[in-house]
């Protein structure tokens, strides 16, 4: 017979009250019921006669806290998806389902088509003897109205996705009993291996999916995820297929509100979500111990579903999700430093959690330790570039004429010149500094080299001003070279520079000394300002000197040869390196001119300090040796032409006396030495004079044979000309 319809359903509510018929805790320990307001899901029960309730009884009193040992607090949107899906899945179960939570009973229900009105009853009733009335129930239920088995089987089946994501819900991802729990919901609800490692994947993806959803990424998602894999025992291509089937149904979803020109925008959070995606299946795969391999197949399906996106890109987009949280890492590390809370072993652990290569490691270490010094100078740590900021912001304004680029650079330089060197001495390192660096140094594993670098970079500007300061004191005769010296060292110690590094930065600061005093004379130079030229240079050569004598005091081999180190005219950051090789020559020539003098005979003569002052100009100015005797020939050669022509003259006509020989040759010595002359130089003008002599006589005489007269012509011009007999032939 068929019970009727408000009976059954008045049954059909009492036994969903499972506390009514003092039903017994299931044997897999449960956590208490997350709280997500009205509406809460309690713990599963097994019922006294032996048939489990495996399905998650939904309270609408139940307010009770949610477990301190579930991921489920720091879970951003895995739990909620699950609720939504838990949601959506009941919306779709038959009332027989919804109503009995336990699946065995709800199969046993449909076996053999019993009625519903006695199913409900026996459940009601518990028996031993429950199996042999269900048999007997069955001859009885042919006629009687009863639920097709085939139906109830497949309702109870369609059922399980729910059942897992409940489970998954209620016990949380790292309870030490939930995946046991889960797997034995395959034999509750009769499913078979493959269609409920095919549940667990969807259940895994949608759980993804609303981790995704909350932008904000957090490291403990990481283990959550793995603990989320433990629970749902998925292998390694299973988890790659989760991962792929939510990256394309959460781009799908992305995409209906969100246009692809937003998703460009890094900081759109829609954008940031898909970034997190990236690298929640990054680290998935990598901790799950793929193959480079089957890595970088698992990747590239998650990568083509966001977007099309390349592997590398992919990559790249995950690593940017990872940094953020090992430069919180760094940063953590400085403020404990101190402490002793904190290793170099801390941070490989958190590299390998996050997937932060040794190499960008390196640059994030080194950009720590920046900071650190910075804030050990007291200063801000980020390094504000103030100038590359006047460059981004006039870098399109353009100029219309030569006229206006011109009258800017002078305008440059009229301000550079007149700019005072700004006091930075207050700008020094805490005290214990010292000990704080060398500490941070070898937690973060950073060398001599790049400590010492990234400490010149932070207080190579202070130290200048200081060193700068002193040496223009000692070229203005305001401070001993010794002092200059002792300042520029002093200031050295109190910014922990070593001598490595001060040597190249004081070749600067010299290079940058001189450089300037050299700009201004090339300008008295290029409008031919004879005396200004001289004056100015006279002035930089004194400089020069100071310059090496402050350098003395150092005691680098390294500025043995001041020239060479720093006057290169090859290299355009030296001393002299800004001026053209015509420039260069053009002040030496002016200077050059200026130092003949002439005397009260109208003799011009150059002194031994003005030969002095020449050769050290050669070397300011990188002109060669050869160079400057060069400019001597050009300039006292005619001097020295005549002088040798005139006696050459004087002996050719003949009747020569040793007397007249040695006035000759008094004359001509007077004019080399007068002239400091070279004997290569007078060589050089002698022979074309003995030789066109030596033509002279031998047209003139019959046969070519010269007579004992011209031999002995011949003789006293050797003479004269300091050519030796063996040079003659």
């Amino acid at each position: 017979m068929r019970f009727h319809s408000a009976a059954c359903a008045a049954v059909l509510s009492a036994a969903a009250s499972a506390s009514a018929f003092s039903f017994s805790p299931l044997a897999v320990p449960s956590t208490t019921a997350r709280n997500n307001g009205p509406v809460s899901f309690a713990a599963p029960s097994r019922p006294a006669f032996g048939l489990p309730s495996n399905t998650l009884t939904i309270s609408s009193t139940s307010h009770a806290q949610p477990s301190s040992t579930s991921l489920n607090l720091a879970a951003g949107g895995g739990p909620e998806a699950l609720e939504d899906y838990i949601a959506t899945l009941s919306n779709s179960e038959s009332k027989l389902t919804s109503k009995i939570q336990n699946p065995k009973l709800v199969k046993l229900a449909g076996a053999a088509a019993l009625p519903l009105s006695y199913v409900v009853g026996a459940a009601m009733t518990p028996s031993r003897r429950l199996a042999a009335r269900a048999v007997g129930g069955v001859i009885t239920a042919v006629t009687a109205g009863g639920v097709g088995k085939s139906f109830v089987e497949e309702d109870v089946r369609r059922s399980c996705p729910a059942a897992i994501a409940k489970r998954l819900f209620e016990l949380g991802v790292d309870d030490a009993n939930i995946s046991d729990g889960i797997a034995r919901l395959q034999e509750d609800y009769g499913v078979d291996d493959e269609d409920f490692l095919g549940m667990c994947t969807e259940v895994y993806a949608v759980y993804l999916a609303g981790m995704a959803k909350n932008p904000l990424a957090k490291t403990a998602e990481l283990k959550e995820l793995a603990s989320l894999k433990a629970a749902l025992n998925l292998d390694n291509q299973q988890t790659g297929q989760a991962h792929a089937d939510a990256a394309a149904a959460f781009y799908r979803d992305v995409t209906r509100f969100t246009s692809i020109d937003e998703l460009d925008d890094e900081d759109h959070p829609d954008r940031v979500s898909l970034d997190k995606l990236l690298f929640l299946s990054e680290r998935a795969f990598r901790q799950g111990g793929e193959t480079d391999e089957a890595f970088t197949f698992e990747f590239s399906r998650v990568a083509k579903a966001l977007g099309g996106l390349s592997v590398i890109e992919a990559l790249e987009r995950a690593k940017d999700v990872a940094k953020p949280f090992y430069e919180r890492a760094l940063a953590s590390t400085r403020a404990k430093l101190n402490s002793g809370a904190v290793s170099a072993d801390m941070l490989s652990r958190a590299r390998g959690t996050l997937g932060i290569e040794d190499v960008e490691a390196k640059d994030m270490h080194i950009e720590a330790f920046s900071r650190e010094v910075r804030s050990q100078l007291g200063l801000p740590e980020d390094d504000d570039d103030d100038d590359m900021d006047d460059y981004n912001e006039f870098q399109d304004k353009r100029v219309e004429t030569v006229a206006e680029v011109k009258k800017k650079l002078e305008a440059m330089k009229a301000e550079e010149e007149t700019k005072e060197i700004e006091d930075t001495s207050d700008i020094k390192f805490a005290s214990g500094a010292f000990d704080t660096l060398t500490k941070l140094q070898d937690v973060l594993g950073l060398s001599d080299e790049d400590a010492d670098y990234e400490i010149s970079a932070a207080t190579v500007d202070y130290w200048r001003n200081t060193a700068l300061s002193a040496i223009e004191d000692a070229i203005a005769k305001t401070k001993t070279p010794a002092k200059a010296w002792e300042v520029i060292q002093s200031r050295q110690k109190e910014l922990y520079l070593k001598d490595s590094s001060m040597k190249e930065m004081m070749t600067s600061m010299v290079m940058q000394a001189l450089g300037r005093p050299l700009e201004k004379v090339n300008g008295f130079a290029r409008v031919n300002n004879a005396a200004a030229t001289y004056d100015g240079l006279i002035d930089a050569i004194a400089a020069k000197e100071t310059c090496k004598d402050v350098l003395k005091e150092a005691g680098w081999s390294e500025f043995e040869d001041f020239e060479e180190a720093c006057f290169d005219p090859s290299d355009n950051a030296s001393a002299c390196g800004f001026l053209t090789n015509q420039d260069r020559h053009n002040m030496y020539q002016i200077f050059f001119v200026r130092s003949v003098k002439t005397d009260e005979d109208g003799t011009k003569t150059i002194s031994e300090e003005s030969y002095g002052l020449m050769k050290e100009l050669r070397g300011m100015l990188g002109v060669s040796e050869e160079e400057g005797v060069g400019q001597i020939r050009n300039f006292f050669g005619p001097e020295l032409q005549i002088v040798l022509t005139d006696a050459t003259e004087e002996i050719l006509r003949g009747n020569t006396t040793d007397a007249l020989l040695t006035n000759l040759k008094e004359n001509v010595d007077k004019v080399i030495n007068d002239y400091k002359l070279d004997e290569e130089m007078v060589r050089s003008y002698a022979g074309p004079l003995y030789n066109r002599a030596v033509e002279e006589i031998g047209s003139s005489t019959p046969g070519g044979i010269p007579s004992k007269e011209e031999v002995e012509t011949l003789s006293f011009l050797r003479t004269l000309l300091n050519i030796s007999d063996e040079e003659t032939y």
